[in-house]
């Protein structure tokens, strides 16, 4: 765009997932499960934060603001919750019509396996420097304590719904080719960078690019592929605050 002439002083914003719980029911019809009751979001660059949480906060009072758009990609619940989900559920998913991985694909190991993966989340945004609430993903599922982002009891309405019981393509499926390609790759690629171990989400990666017979880390959201890391952490950190050289 700047080479275009563009001038504009552009502001993009990155949540923590998703403001809404959707499934389409229709052509025209869709079904809202829960809201995002606190949302937290990042913004590039960093100095736009206050104008853009202004216009931001009209359409989605719940946003909390984060450090900046990298501690927001961070906070991403979806690389978190859906890899393990859709790969220890694997078996199922393909043999039967139509399974719900946060129902019965939801069972203790597959816990104990997104726990360990959300742990090595938090320790990179800690190497980062990345202040808590880091919202860990158990918060989602428990009773009591800090509120997650889609409130108290968000997980029994998802599974009460009804609406996750579908067929997913492990191939093809965004949980596949977003949560798991783009986000997890990240969480390793971040891993990398700042020295942190991330061997739950880089096995993880390595079985999906198995399934899909495709190198998701290579075609994943890196700083290798974004040009970012050969940045050290100063220079990362002012690209983040100001932005782009125009």
């Amino acid at each position: 765009a700047a080479d275009a002439g563009n001038r504009a002083d552009v502001a993009f914003a990155e949540t923590g997932t998703l403001p809404y719980l959707v499934r389409k029911h229709g052509d025209a019809d869709v079904v809202i499960s829960a809201y995002a009751t606190r949302l937290p979001t990042g913004v590039f660059p960093a100095r736009a934060a206050d104008r853009a949480f202004d216009v931001l906060r009209a359409g989605y009072p719940s946003i909390e603001p984060v450090e900046d758009a990298l501690s927001g990609a961070l906070m991403n619940a979806g690389p978190v919750i859906h890899p393990p989900l859709i790969l220890m559920n694997a078996g199922p998913l393909e043999h039967f019509a139509a399974w719900d991985i946060h129902n019965e694909g939801t069972q203790p190991a597959i816990r104990r396996v997104t726990d360990a993966l959300d742990a090595e989340r938090i320790a990179v945004r800690d190497a980062l420097g990345y202040r808590a609430p880091h919202f860990p993903l158990a918060d989602h599922y428990a009773r009591d304590g800090d509120e997650w982002m889609y409130g108290r009891g968000a997980h029994g309405k998802l599974t009460d719904s009804g609406d996750w019981r579908e067929k997913i393509d492990l191939r093809t499926h965004r949980y596949m080719l977003e949560d798991t390609r783009l986000g997890l790759s990240l969480i390793v690629s971040c891993g990398r960078w700042a020295g942190v171990p991330t061997p739950v989400a880089q096995g993880l990666l390595s079985i999906a690019s198995a399934v899909t017979a495709r190198d998701l880390y290579a075609e994943g959201r890196t700083l290798e592929r974004l040009g970012l890391a050969s940045l050290s952490r100063d220079a990362m950190r002012a690209l983040l605050d100001t932005g782009c050289a125009a």
